[in-house]
C-alpha cells in the first residue's frame, strides 16, 4: 500500500501519532492568503462537529492555483479525516465523490498525468516552449551546487524534448539578488532555509507547505471557461524545502538528490502531473482524460521515471526524463519556442506580462 508520506518527493517523513475524526464536507471555498490561494474546507464529523481546515489551492476570480503534491480539490459530500498528527490539522480523503460518479479509480496503462483547471478540467498548457526563470539569491548557503543542479535539470528537459513534433521546451534562467514572492507573473526559483512557509506579508500571515514535501510547485493558471485563455499558465513558482531536509547534488546514500528533486518539480512547471495516483490523493489522467495507474501496480519502467511519485535518498534515477514522462510534453506546451528577445525568451504571461528579464539577466542559457 503507498502511504501518503509517498506523495512528497522523499521517504524521509518523520511519523506522528494517528490522531484523527472523520466526517463528510459540507462546503469549500477559496480565497486569497497572500500571494497563495487557499480553500477552507468545512468538514461535519457524526456528532455535529463542524470544523474548517485550510488547504492549499483552488479558484478565484478565474485565476486557479494548483500545488504539487497535494489532493484534488475538495467536494461537497467528500468523506475525509481530519488528521491532527501532521504538524497541522490535515484532510486525507476517504471518498472521492467526483472519482466514483465518473469511474476514474480503475487500473489503465497511461504513461502520464497532465495538470487540469478546477472548473473546466481542461488541460494546463504554457502558451509558448520557451520558459523564463529566475534564481532566488537568497537562501542557497546549506548545499553548494544548487544552481548547478538546477541548470543541468532544465537542461535535461531540453535535451530529452528537443527532436519532439512540437518543438520541445527551452528555458532561460537568470540569478537576482531577491527575486520576488508574489503573484506577479515571474516564474521563480526559491530555497526555504530558515522555514518551510511562503512569506506573509502586513496583511497576510506566512503559508507553510506540508513538512513531508522536499519541495513544492505553485502553477498559477487562467481558470475561466468562457475565455480563449483558459487553462493557460501564467506563473509558476518552485520553492525547494531545505529547513527539513538534507539535500545533496553528489548522489551521496544519506540524502534526498537535488537534481532529481527538480528535474521532477520542473515536470510540474510544465503542467504534468504523476504518473500513477494513491487512493488516498489525487489521481491523475492525461490528456485524453485516461487516468494513469495505481501505483500499487506501476511497472519497474514508471517507477524509475522522473514524474513517479517518490525518490528514494541517494536515488538519481529521476535526472533524466523517460519516454513516459516526455509523452505529455506537447499537451502541455503550446507551441515552439520560436520568439527570442535579447535576455531571455517571450512568452505570454498574465495581464500580457513578457517573461524576459534583459536588464536584470545574469546567466542564459545556451540553445541547443
Amino acid at each position: 500500500m503507498i502511504s501518503r508520506a509517498l506523495l512528497a518527493v522523499c521517504v524521509l517523513c518523520a511519523s506522528a501519532a494517528a490522531r484523527e475524526s472523520r466526517g463528510i464536507v459540507e462546503s469549500a471555498s477559496s480565497r486569497w492568503a497572500g500571494d497563495m490561494i487557499v480553500t477552507d474546507v468545512v468538514v461535519r464529523t457524526a456528532d455535529g462537529t463542524r470544523t474548517t481546515i485550510t488547504e492549499h489551492g483552488g479558484s478565484v476570480g478565474g485565476i486557479g492555483m494548483s500545488v504539487s503534491h497535494r489532493d484534488a480539490n475538495w467536494r461537497i459530500g467528500d468523506e475525509a479525516s481530519i488528521d491532527l498528527g501532521r504538524g497541522r490539522p490535515h484532510l486525507v480523503r476517504i471518498t472521492n465523490v467526483q472519482r466514483v460518479e465518473s469511474g476514474t479509480s480503475s487500473v489503465t496503462t497511461s504513461a502520464i498525468g497532465v495538470q487540469r483547471t478546477s472548473r473546466s478540467q481542461r488541460p494546463l498548457y504554457h502558451p509558448s516552449g520557451c520558459v523564463n526563470f529566475e534564481y532566488d539569491a537568497r537562501g542557497t548557503t546549506r548545499i553548494g551546487g544548487e544552481w548547478t543542479a538546477f541548470d543541468a535539470a532544465f537542461a535535461a528537459w531540453e535535451g530529452a524534448s528537443a527532436n519532439m513534433a512540437c518543438g520541445g521546451v527551452r528555458f532561460t534562467t537568470q540569478v537576482v539578488e531577491s527575486a520576488p514572492d508574489g503573484h506577479d507573473g515571474v516564474n521563480t526559483i526559491h530555497f526555504r532555509d530558515d522555514t518551510w512557509c511562503r512569506p506573509g506579508s502586513a496583511t497576510e500571515p506566512e503559508v507553510c507547505h506540508s513538512p513531508e514535501a522536499v519541495a513544492v510547485t505553485r502553477v498559477l493558471y487562467i481558470d475561466e471557461p468562457s475565455s480563449s485563455r483558459d487553462g493557460e499558465i501564467i506563473e509558476v513558482d518552485i520553492d525547494v524545502n531545505s529547513a527539513g531536509f538534507t539535500l545533496a547534488t553528489d548522489g551521496r546514500a544519506a540524502a534526498i538528490d537535488l537534481q532529481s528533486a527538480a528535474t521532477h518539480e520542473i515536470g510540474h512547471a510544465l503542467g504534468l502531473d504523476h504518473n500513477c495516483g494513491v487512493e488516498d490523493g489525487a489521481w491523475p489522467s492525461d490528456r485524453d482524460g485516461t487516468p494513469v495507474p495505481s501505483c500499487e501496480s506501476v511497472t519497474a519502467d514508471l517507477a524509475a521515471a522522473t514524474m513517479y511519485v517518490q525518490v528514494n535518498p541517494g536515488e538519481t534515477t529521476m535526472r533524466t526524463p523517460k519516454p513516459s514522462d516526455l509523452s505529455g510534453v506537447c499537451d502541455v506546451v503550446g507551441g515552439s519556442c520560436v520568439s527570442e528577445v535579447t535576455g531571455g525568451c517571450s512568452a505570454g504571461g498574465s495581464s500580457g506580462l513578457v517573461l524576459g528579464f534583459a536588464a536584470m539577466f545574469v546567466r542564459r542559457r545556451r540553445r541547443r
